[in-house]
């Protein structure tokens, strides 16, 4: 099966905003769970519900379907189209009172006081490094067992108002084969203006779907159950959105 022949996994995406360069300590606590940690993230949360609770729909003409999806598993992995640069803004809100963990690019630690919040409300750096890359992947491994949910970008790169679902890489799989935790898929899918968003708005409105939850096959060995979740996945999501969203490409 060819899911997708374009290389559109790379960061090419440039805001005009600069990291500073970021090198994580040796004893660096990708999931953090002191308590001080755990009471400030809550707050920090709840605000950004808040504070995005009007401009979600104002703005950005957002809709939540699907929702009722996350009631069924304790804990899972989550996977996403990645098209904005709010999306993981949105993603986590969608989910609250749970918690969610959303993976993102170590350089993202080096926008100071952004960073600082995004680390806050549950953003948590792929690291560059072999050997604390390693550790990352035990300690995201750990938190799954935890039954917690973690949000991992398969499509790796951000490319916004991206009008296809792209190709994936299969970072997501092993860890869900590896803990054998399920996967509930979810597409970012934009929408025409309708009635008073007409008057004002000339980018497309933005609905967050959140899909039926995904179980990996426990009876294939490693390699063929990593390669059923890439397609059965990829195919799941790409599906919906052509039926689903307004633009196609």
């Amino acid at each position: 099966m060819v899911i997708n022949v374009q290389d559109d996994n790379i960061h090419t995406y440039d805001n005009g905003f600069h990291p500073k360069p970021v090198k994580l300590k040796e004893n660096y606590k990708f999931y953090n769970l002191n308590i001080f940690f755990r009471i400030t993230s809550i707050i920090i949360i709840w605000l950004t519900v808040f504070i995005l609770f009007f401009v979600k729909r104002i703005c950005w003409g957002f809709k939540l379907k699907g929702r009722q999806n996350i009631k069924k598993v304790k804990g899972a992995i989550t996977i996403s189209n990645h098209v904005l640069q709010q999306d993981a803004f949105l993603t986590v809100s969608s989910f609250v009172p749970k918690k969610l963990y959303v993976t993102m690019l170590e350089s993202n630690l080096g926008f100071g006081i952004v960073s600082k919040y995004l680390r806050m409300a549950g953003a948590v750096p792929i690291p560059n490094d072999r050997h604390l890359f390693k550790r990352f992947l035990e300690e995201t491994k750990a938190i799954l067992n935890k039954h917690k949910f973690v949000h991992i970008y398969p499509e790796a790169a951000l490319k916004p108002y991206n009008y296809h679902i792209r190709n994936f890489k299969e970072g997501a799989f092993h860890i869900a084969y590896s803990t054998k935790m399920p996967i509930i898929p979810m597409v970012i899918t934009f929408h025409q203006p309708k009635g008073i968003y007409k008057l004002y708005k000339k980018k497309p409105l933005i609905h967050l779907n959140i899909l039926e939850p995904y179980f990996p096959d426990s009876t294939l060995n490693k390699k063929e159950a990593i390669q059923k979740m890439h397609e059965d996945l990829f195919k799941i999501m790409d599906d919906f959105y052509k039926k689903t969203s307004d633009y196609n490409d």
